[in-house]
């Protein structure tokens, strides 16, 4: 807490108040005392006491404190609703072949793959995907999920299953998809070394047709399995992939509909973000970019235009750039 939160003396009064905003705030958020004293910085057991009352030491240094966060958890707010939310999901042609993918992998069951470049919509489909259908589990990889252990972990955390045993991960898996018809989405799969996609494989072979499998990365993932696909680590695997989704950039078309969503129609500004929806980040950067625009479009009272989509595109480069 800062020296400021120091300086000002309360009126029992106004302690009650702040008091009763926590409170008000516990209530229809459902928080907890354990959860707010976290998020305002300040010691459970100061907190509690304050809150109640009961706190011997310096009320008014707490009082201070909580009323500061008050104050910056309305200006969040504040911000929060003036930036626009992007349309919700848009079914692109490439969306769209990505969820074709997934659905061959559930339904049939097998193996698909789907690679592709950063921004091209493959996370924003298979969470698409597994809000429409049932079984689906999305467990996503990073640098630190490489090996067969930490896979498993995040596989099961994806399933909500609780195993202890390292030992038996594999096993809980099996026997969770048993009889499912469900699909194991792995999301950022080219972070997977050798043998924790073959663990990947060995799951598929003993679900016996109960459980598909889609790898979603970027485009290592499929020139992996291809170059290595006659290595005996590989082969089984290679083997079993059904449909091969791979896609470096985003169609021309998925650029048309991203901004037929944002309802834009003059053509300077159709043609700057078809540029500006090749460039790398494609599609994310596209989104990001007519977020910002609206943003500072209302900041300046204005409909948003050509002149707030230049402006968002250069700050969102030279951030990029930093």
């Amino acid at each position: 807490m800062s020296d400021a939160a120091n300086e000002r003396t309360f009126t029992p009064e106004e302690h009650q108040a702040v008091r009763d905003q926590i409170r008000a705030i516990m209530e229809t958020e459902d928080k907890s005392q354990a959860a707010l004293a976290k998020e305002v910085g300040i010691a459970y057991g100061t907190f509690t006491g304050w809150l109640s009352g009961s706190y011997q030491g310096n009320n008014d240094r707490i009082t201070a404190a909580v009323q500061i966060w008050l104050a910056g958890r309305e200006e969040k707010k504040r911000q929060k609703a003036i930036v626009p939310r992007a349309p919700e999901f848009i079914l692109t042609p490439s969306a769209q072949d990505f969820i074709e993918a997934l659905r061959f992998a559930q339904i049939m069951p097998e193996i698909s793959v789907i690679a592709g470049g950063a921004g091209i919509g493959k996370t924003t489909s298979i969470h698409e995907y597994a809000r429409k259908n049932r079984n689906v589990w999305i467990a996503t990889m990073d640098p630190s999920t490489s090996s067969i252990h930490t896979m498993l972990s995040e596989v099961c955390e994806a399933m909500d299953l609780v195993e202890r045993s390292a030992s038996k991960l594999a096993r809980a898996v099996a026997r969770r998809v048993e009889g499912s018809g469900g699909l194991i989405i792995i999301d950022e799969a080219q972070h997977l070394k050798s043998e924790a996609l073959d663990q990947l494989r060995s799951i598929y072979d003993r679900a016996d047709g109960s459980v598909g499998i889609a790898l979603v990365g970027n485009e290592s993932v499929y020139t992996r399995l291809e170059g290595e696909g006659r290595k005996a680590t590989f082969a089984q695997l290679f083997s079993r992939v059904g449909v091969r989704v791979t896609q470096a950039r985003p169609k021309a078309k998925d650029i048309c509909a991203i901004i037929d969503a944002w309802k834009i129609t003059e053509d300077e500004e159709v043609r700057l973000l078809k540029a500006i929806g090749r460039k790398p980040g494609a599609l994310r950067g596209l989104t990001k970019c007519l977020q910002l625009a609206t943003v500072l479009a209302s900041g300046e009272g204005e409909e948003r235009n050509l002149k707030h989509i230049k402006a968002a595109f250069e700050r969102l480069s030279t951030s990029s750039a930093a």
